[in-house]
C-alpha cells in the first residue's frame, strides 16, 4: 500500500491554491489576474484540476463558471487546509500569555533553589499555562537534548558539537558552607587549609555508563595542590543538607547558594574562593539545533538568560 507521502508526491499542491481562487472568483479571467497568470495558463490549470479530480468541477454559464457538487465538497475543506499549510511556513505571533507548551530543563542541583525558583516565578507571571519539569544535571545531556526529552540543560561543559547551541551564562564563584555551630564558624579568619582539615560532602551527578567526570571543584583544588576528603556522596540534596546541619562536615557550593532562604538560618559561608578565572566555573545553557527557530524556545531562553548566576 502506498504511503500518504508517496500519493501526495505525485500531486502539485499549487493546484489547490488555483482551485480555491477559482471557487472564490467563479470567473477564469479574474482568477488568472489574482494569480498573475495568463488566461490560457489558467485554462490549462483548470484542465489539470479536472483530470486530477476526474470531475468537470465547473460549468460555464453566461455570468461565469458554476461549481459542480464535487467542487463544492472540496470548497468546504479548502480554507482549513490552506490555513494549516500557511501556518507551517509562517509562524504566528508568539504570545506567552496563551502558550501552554511543556518544557523540560536540567541543571545542577545546588542551583535549583537559587535559579529555578525565581525562573518559575517569572514564567508563572508571564505565561501561566506553561508547564516546566526540572531534572538534575547529568554528566552528558547530548542524548536527552537530541531526543527531545530535554529542551534545555545548564551544564559545566561546552559540548563543542555544531549539533548543539551553547550559550555562556558566565562564571560562578565558589564558597565553603558549614552549619552555624561549626568550629570554623567561630573563627575570625578562615583559610582554605583550615577547611581541608575537615571532611566534605558532595552531590552525586547522574552518570552515564563508561563516562567519567572530574568535578570542576576538584580541578580547582588540584591546581592549588589540594585535595578534599569526601565523607559522603549522595544524589539527594535533602540528605546532604541534613548531614551538613548536624555534623562538622563542609560543602563547597556556588556562592549564590548563600541566597537560599531555606538554608540561611542553619548554614553559613566561612570561606570565599578568590574570584579569579581559574577559581570560577563557567556555566553553559545548552539546546539542540532543532529548537533554534522555535519562538517559544527563544522566549524561554531569554527568561533563563535573565537569571542571576
Amino acid at each position: 500500500m502506498a504511503l500518504l507521502e508517496q500519493k501526495l508526491a505525485r500531486i502539485d499542491l499549487n493546484l489547490l491554491i488555483s482551485l480555491s481562487v477559482l471557487l472564490k472568483e467563479k470567473n477564469v479571467s479574474r482568477a488568472a489576474e489574482r494569480l498573475y497568470l495568463s488566461q490560457s495558463a489558467m485554462s490549462r490549470t483548470l484542465q489539470r484540476l479536472r483530470d486530477l479530480f476526474d470531475d468537470p468541477l465547473f460549468h460555464r454559464t453566461s455570468s461565469g463558471i458554476l461549481p459542480t457538487e464535487k467542487a463544492m465538497e472540496i470548497e468546504v475543506l479548502l480554507p482549513d487546509l490552506l490555513q494549516k499549510l500557511e501556518s507551517i511556513f509562517h509562524d504566528g505571533t508568539f504570545s506567552p500569555q496563551t502558550c501552554d507548551k511543556h518544557f523540560s530543563i536540567s541543571l545542577p542541583t545546588l542551583l535549583s533553589h537559587s535559579v529555578f525558583l525565581p525562573l518559575m516565578k517569572n514564567i508563572n507571571d508571564e505565561a501561566p499555562a506553561v508547564q516546566l519539569t526540572e531534572y538534575p544535571a547529568k554528566l552528558s545531556t547530548n542524548k536527552s537534548l537530541e531526543s527531545g526529552f530535554l529542551d534545555f540543560a545548564i551544564h559545566v561543559e561546552n559540548p563543542n558539537d555544531p549539533t548543539f547551541i551553547a550559550t555562556s551564562l558566565g562564571k560562578i564563584s565558589l564558597a565553603i558552607f558549614v552549619r552555624k555551630q561549626h568550629p570554623l564558624a567561630k573563627e575570625n579568619k578562615v583559610e582554605l587549609t583550615d577547611c581541608l582539615n575537615y571532611r566534605f560532602l558532595d552531590l552525586n551527578v547522574q552518570e552515564d555508563l563508561a563516562m567519567k567526570l572530574i568535578n570542576p571543584i576538584d580541578t580547582i583544588l588540584q591546581k592549588q595542590g589540594f585535595e578534599r576528603d569526601i565523607q559522603l556522596k549522595t544524589s539527594q540534596l535533602s540528605i546532604l543538607i541534613e548531614i551538613l546541619k548536624s555534623s562538622d562536615t563542609l560543602l563547597i557550593a556556588p556562592s549564590i547558594f548563600a541566597n537560599n532562604v531555606f538554608y540561611k538560618k542553619d548554614l553559613v559561608n566561612i570561606y570565599q574562593f578568590e574570584q579569579t578565572s581559574s577559581n570560577m566555573i563557567e556555566l553553559f545553557l545548552l539546546q539542540h539545533q532543532r529548537t533554534a527557530n522555535s519562538a517559544a524556545h527563544k522566549w524561554l531562553k531569554d527568561k533563563i538568560l535573565q537569571q542571576t548566576f
